[in-house]
């Protein structure tokens, strides 16, 4: 019997459900038609993408793992790193499709130059989706994204969204006052969309490094996780 490639097996166990294409579609025709309708607005759509993304790439592994659904895979597996780039892929791949269909309407449609193409949009999106999915493989799934969504409210309701926004528009004062400006972009990636995805050199470096972070230990967790077999409930 030949073993599934780890490309193949998670194309059959991770591959967007039914309803999940229909919920994208849904969202995409209503993107379309705002951004027919207010090309102004249309950043609110973007910022409701990266909380999409959040959830949505908050994919988990351990939780799947000790329930053996990953036996057949890794049973016959040399190398647990390109099952970690596989699980990888297949968990933000989504929702970079759709981030990135958001930015051919917003250029073709509404008629702007899309913050989806900048560096704040890239850098943001991709930091977003790395993160979530790193942190997310040993918790379970949607762990990471509700967490870190249900954090964006706590900090809002006690008013310190308004002063993360204040400390990365002052981002170019000062190095400290820089590395403040990063800091307030790793914890409100959303900033990276705002003021037309212009992001201070510095602190796109910062975003790009905790990104890549993100993906090593995230690779790190697979290769090394083990975790013993549990029986269903």
């Amino acid at each position: 019997m030949t073993r599934p490639t780890a490309i193949r097996f998670f194309w059959v166990v991770m591959r967007p459900s039914v309803g999940m294409v229909l919920s994208f579609t849904a969202f995409f025709g209503y993107a379309s038609y705002l951004a027919f309708l207010s090309p102004a607005t249309f950043d609110g759509v973007l910022g409701l993408a990266v909380l999409g993304q959040m959830i949505a790439a908050s994919s988990g592994y351990r939780d799947r793992l000790v329930r053996g659904h990953f036996d057949q895979l890794l049973a016959g597996c040399r190398n647990r790193g390109v099952v970690a780039l596989a699980h990888l892929a297949f968990s933000i791949a989504p929702g970079v499709m759709v981030w990135v269909a958001l930015g051919a309407v917003d250029v073709l449609i509404a008629g702007q130059r899309s913050v989806v193409f900048t560096a704040g949009g890239i850098a943001g999106f991709l930091y977003v989706s790395l993160v979530v999915w790193a942190v997310s493989l040993p918790l379970g799934r949607n762990s990471a994204g509700v967490l870190w969504i249900v954090g964006l409210f706590v900090l809002a309701a006690k008013g310190q969204v308004h002063v993360l926004s204040q400390a990365y528009g002052t981002s170019s004062a000062s190095l400290a006052v820089t590395l403040r400006a990063a800091g307030a972009a790793l914890v409100h990636p959303l900033l990276l969309v705002a003021n037309g995805g212009h992001v201070e050199p510095l602190v796109l470096a910062v975003v790009v490094v905790a990104t890549m972070g993100a993906g090593v230990a995230g690779v790190i967790t697979i290769v090394q996780l083990q975790a013993p077999l549990r029986q269903p409930a």
